[in-house]
């Protein structure tokens, strides 16, 4: 194995001039939604110069360890494993917890990552007490998007901190751990960029809109992964049933890559259901799941819908949803798992319910909730035909999209993240 860069050194005991060093693992440098939150968390995190980071990457492709702030050393996993058959890249993260003096671990992934990791977590703490070197102390954040099993959460006691995303999935745990452990587990929430996501105005709306899909659109848009638990096929069938009602001026925009590998063949589902990919359903050119859009092109993307929609069949959070309500969006989406607690169990979106489960092929076979298309299609329809329905029925929808917005501008990352390095410094 390559030798590790780190930044590690023992920290200054008892003295004003600590500098506490933390090894973060997790996704960053990378498009994914826990990518998203770390770099949330490190960007603020590294304005406090009493903090020293090292990132062990996850899916960030960078072929060496690099400086991303003064204070912030990236290695990137894959760029260290000799093998690169593990994307997580334990054993060399193992190494380099062994290895270095680090003060606090912070793990950022789904707990099923950590638990198969249980064992050799223990060793190194065990092996650093033998040889007398400095040991740490750990942090884990992680989501809950269905009712978990038993063996995934014996990880849990190993933590001096335990964080989950919402009271859904700390109460879907409840069931499966002492109530001393239950007790334990804390609950932060994602934050939502309000500076990067924002509504912009009538004007620039139109203009948006007339760029990307035509001035006379009424666009349905949803920013997902083409990937088996958002399950854009049920989403597809709905607006094909509805499309079929002659509604000439509806299209639907998904923003993802229409031939993922982890989803379906959007190409052709679009032409068993009769869908025209390009006019009827729209999707970007040359897209990469993995490189994304800018932060600016994504607001644009979300200011131009009529109307945000997803039929995702489980979620320990979404932040797209979030994003959309930031931009004063309509949300369409189910209430289920922890989409119930953002949506305030309905207040702030238009929901599906749901009625079938499904378990999919490389999912840990967890239990999933599929949306009907047909009420795929009520809903569209109540979206589409809500200029000509009553005002008051126009007034509880605007209300939704208000109480949406109101809720997401109180989310910021700032007072999330400072409650982690409150948690930091408490172990540290």
């Amino acid at each position: 194995m390559a030798k590790v860069i780190t930044m590690a050194t023992p920290s200054k005991k008892n003295k004003k001039d600590k500098i506490t060093n933390v090894l973060f693992f997790g996704d960053f440098n990378c498009t994914t939604g826990f990518g998203n939150v770390s770099k949330q968390l490190v960007d603020n995190w590294s304005k406090d110069k009493k903090l020293k980071l090292t990132i062990f990457a996850i899916n960030d492709f960078s072929k060496k360890a690099y400086q991303y702030a003064d204070n912030v050393m990236v290695i990137p996993a894959l760029s260290i494993s000799e093998t690169k058959k593990d994307v997580y890249c334990r054993i060399e993260f193992l190494k380099l917890l062994f290895e270095n003096d680090f003060d606090v671990l912070f793990c950022l992934n789904d707990i099923e990552i950590f638990n198969e990791m249980g064992e050799h977590l223990q060793k190194v703490k065990s092996e650093k007490r033998k040889k007398n070197k400095p040991n740490f102390k750990s942090i884990v954040y992680f989501p809950i998007d269905s009712e978990p099993r038993l063996n995934d959460l014996k990880i849990l006691p190993f933590f001096d901190e335990v964080v989950t995303y919402t009271e859904y999935a700390k109460n879907v745990m409840k069931p499966l751990i002492s109530e001393t452990q239950f007790k334990k587990i804390k609950v932060i929430p994602h934050g939502c960029d309000t500076t990067n996501f924002f509504p912009l105005n009538d004007f620039e709306k139109a203009k948006i809109k007339k760029e990307k899909f035509g001035a006379d659109k009424f666009v349905f848009g949803s920013v997902n992964r083409n990937s088996a638990r958002k399950d854009l096929a049920s989403l597809i069938i709905g607006f094909a049933m509805f499309k079929h009602k002659n509604q000439a001026d509806a299209i639907l925009y998904l923003h993802c890559n229409p031939l993922d590998p982890s989803g379906i063949n959007v190409y052709r589902l679009c032409e068993r259901v009769g869908l025209d990919v390009g006019k009827d359903v729209i999707v970007p050119t040359n897209f990469n799941e993995n490189k994304g859009v800018s932060e600016s092109e994504l607001n644009k993307i979300y200011n131009s819908f009529d109307c945000f929609i997803t039929t995702t069949t489980a979620d320990g959070w979404r932040l797209t949803i979030t994003e959309a309500m930031a931009t004063k969006t309509l949300v369409i989406c189910p209430k289920h798992t922890s989409l119930a607690e953002i949506s305030d169990n309905g207040l702030n979106t238009l929901n599906f319910m749901f009625e079938q489960q499904s378990v999919f092929i490389n999912d840990f076979e967890k239990i999933r909730f599929t949306t009907n298309p047909k009420e795929v299609l009520t809903l569209l329809e109540v979206a589409y035909n809500l200029k000509n329905e009553s005002d008051e029925l126009k007034d509880m929808v605007k209300a939704k999209i208000e109480n949406a917005y109101k809720k997401v501008s109180g989310m910021k990352w700032e007072t999330i993240a400072k409650k982690f390095k409150d948690l930091i410094y408490k172990l540290s």
